[in-house]
Order: C-alpha cells, then sequence, then structure tokens
C-alpha cells in the first residue's frame, strides 16, 4: 500500500517512516528491498517473491463479496430499459421488507408485555 501510494504521489513527501516494535524490524529489513528495491539487479531479483496479486491502484486488498456496488436505478430489474419511460411495471415498490416495516417493535413488545394491546395487534406481532 506505501509502494503504491508513493508511486502516485510520492513527489509531493519528503520521507516515509514506519514505526515498528522490535520484533517486527527483522520482519520489515527483511521484506523493504521488495517493495522498495534500491537497484535495478534488486528489483529484478526480488520480483518473483511479489504476490502476483497486489490490490488495487492504491495497493489496497480487493475481496469483491466486500466491494460496494451501486446501481444507478435501486430496485429495478436489470433488464428494464429506459425507453419503458413512466409505464414501467412499478409493483416492486413497496415489496422490500423496510418498506413493509409497521410502527414501534420496542413499543409494541411495551404493551404487550402490559396486556395493552388488542388481539389483532397481538396476532400480528405474533406472525412476525
Amino acid at each position: 500500500t506505501v509502494r503504491r501510494f508513493l508511486e502516485i504521489h510520492g513527489e509531493t513527501l519528503e520521507k516515509v517512516v514506519f514505526a515498528v516494535s522490535d520484533l517486527e524490524e527483522a520482519t520489515y529489513q527483511k521484506l523493504l528491498p521488495l517493495y522498495f528495491p534500491r537497484s535495478l539487479e534488486e528489483e529484478i531479483r526480488c520480483l518473483p517473491y511479489l504476490p502476483a496479486d497486489i490490490g488495487n491502484a492504491e495497493g489496497e486488498p480487493v475481496v469483491p463479496e466486500r466491494q460496494i456496488r451501486i446501481s444507478e436505478k435501486p430496485g429495478l430489474p436489470d433488464d428494464a430499459s429506459d425507453e419503458e419511460g413512466l409505464e414501467a411495471d412499478l409493483s416492486f415498490i413497496g415489496s422490500h421488507a423496510f418498506a413493509r416495516m409497521e410502527g414501534d417493535v420496542d413499543k409494541q413488545r411495551r404493551l404487550i408485555l402490559q396486556g395493552q394491546l388488542s388481539e389483532a395487534a397481538l396476532q400480528k406481532q405474533h406472525q412476525r
């Protein structure tokens, strides 16, 4: 990550300091030449030891399952086109679980415990 950052923004920095413990120092001394070679010969010698996937442009690891995906029109099927305009089927509106939420669950639970909730509301709560 530091190397990728320096590749992009290195000209704006004068110095990078790694603050490591005594236990970590030996590891950093061994691995720093891999990522910051001091010569072309050292770079060529270290290439086989570097991982093939070194992340995104910033050097950060990329885990597809953790990527945020933002769709242009959330809720619309992928095959819906802009040509349909206002005539598109909007039956999906209100079908999401969040759209069906009703009332304050904590307040309803308190009323149940106090015996103040109607039988119909009690059944609905039980079904939920």
